[in-house]
């Protein structure tokens, strides 16, 4: 059975990294029937028509504001036309044989139970730094898993040799069957720069359905600065987001409430060393201020949602 690809790229004031992952794409051994671009800056599209002209693939361009990820990626599902849905952020680079990995196993799922598949990303995280974030619970040990707290696991190229099961997707690359935006659409509650918003999306999708990594789609992340939050508000989310994600989708027993106050902890005690860091001083400070408001937050959400159940 052969499936149509959509590749979506949300963007904003990142031309750079945009025609990179562009190019990264156009090299790929499977290329896509469609591509659209939702744009959040003042991006020139006329490089990708020129670019596309002698391509048999579609091109969207949209313009919009204000900035929200979530809201650029429902604007372009309602303007793809195909059979699999394809979110990659515009920093990425794409291995030639991603989508020709991810599309093959799409098409050999003949129960059509697989509603989205992620790649591996090639990244080197320091070990001393992963085995603080299990000591905190920040981290798994299982690729791809859902903490207890909230937190959540990358899936890094050489950690799986096979298509494993996941519980969440990247939100850098995220791959999905059409049908699953018969149900499901992007929160679009948070503007901007949001954290955690791939995990909120895909994890009651990962419920339901089943989420695939595969170890042959392969990607390079880079992570630009550019477009990204501040330090005081990423600190913010760091903790609203994932308190905010514990209380909607994951069980409140008292041993859950431990972890998620340890992985707190964790979170700040990660920030104030970093202040002690002369190359991170100051975006340590500013998150470290960030973890307190996200803290405040957290707490008034927590009286809030308490107080709507008591009414109910």
């Amino acid at each position: 059975m052969s499936l149509s690809l959509s590749v979506i790229i949300c963007t904003k004031d990142r031309p750079d990294d945009l025609r990179n992952c562009i190019l990264s794409i156009l090299n790929g051994e499977r290329q896509p029937d469609e591509l659209i671009i939702i744009d959040d800056g003042k991006f020139d599209p006329d490089w990708i028509e020129t670019k596309l002209s002698d391509l048999d693939i579609k091109f969207h361009y949209r313009r919009k504001s204000p900035p929200n990820v979530n809201a650029s990626r429902n604007l372009a599902v309602s303007i793809a036309s195909s059979d699999i849905l394809s979110f990659i952020d515009d920093d990425v680079i794409l291995d030639p044989y991603y989508y020709s990995s991810v599309m093959k196993a799409f098409e050999e799922d003949h129960t059509q139970q697989v509603a989205g598949i992620t790649g591996v990303i090639d990244i080197y995280t320091n070990p001393l730094k992963r085995a603080y974030l299990r000591l905190f619970g920040l981290e798994s040990c299982r690729p791809g898993a859902v903490q207890r707290c909230g937190e959540v696991t990358l899936v890094r190229a050489g950690e799986i040799d096979r298509p494993t099961r996941v519980q969440w997707l990247s939100g850098c690359n995220m791959n999905f069957h059409r049908g699953v935006f018969e149900k499901y659409r992007f929160n679009e509650q948070d503007s901007g720069y949001i954290w955690g918003d791939d995990r909120d999306f895909t994890y009651p999708i990962g419920k339901e359905y089943t989420l695939l990594a595969l170890p042959n789609a392969r990607l390079v992340h880079k992570k630009s600065p550019v477009s990204r939050s501040s330090a005081r508000n990423l600190g913010r989310m760091e903790i609203f987001h994932l308190g905010r994600f514990f209380i909607t989708y994951l069980p409140h027993r008292i041993g859950d409430w431990f972890f998620l106050g340890w992985a707190f902890i964790g979170i700040f005690l990660k920030n104030l060393l970093n202040v002690f860091n002369y190359q991170k001083g100051l975006s340590g400070f500013n998150q470290l201020l960030g973890n307190f408001e996200g803290f405040a937050q957290f707490i008034g959400y927590v009286r809030r949602t308490n107080g709507k159940a008591a009414k109910g």
